[in-house]
């Protein structure tokens, strides 16, 4: 199985708090899948004060 990406966009119309993000990887990892939390900077928003960020899931193989 390839690597599986979730994402989740800051201040989005539909945004998943920090709490959420956590949930969805529990059951992930409950599942036996690997798990990483990535948070990045959204790409091509130089013009903001504030930089905006994506928190990506990342999910892969099952771990036996």
């Amino acid at each position: 199985m390839a690597k599986q990406i979730i994402r989740s966009i800051r201040k989005g119309s539909v945004q998943w708090n920090e709490e959420d993000r956590l949930q969805m990887i529990a059951i992930l990892a409950k599942a036996g899948y690997a798990t990483q939390l990535v948070r990045k900077e959204v790409p091509g928003r130089e013009d903001r004060k504030k930089a905006q960020f994506e928190y990506v899931i990342e999910y892969g193989e099952r771990v036996e």
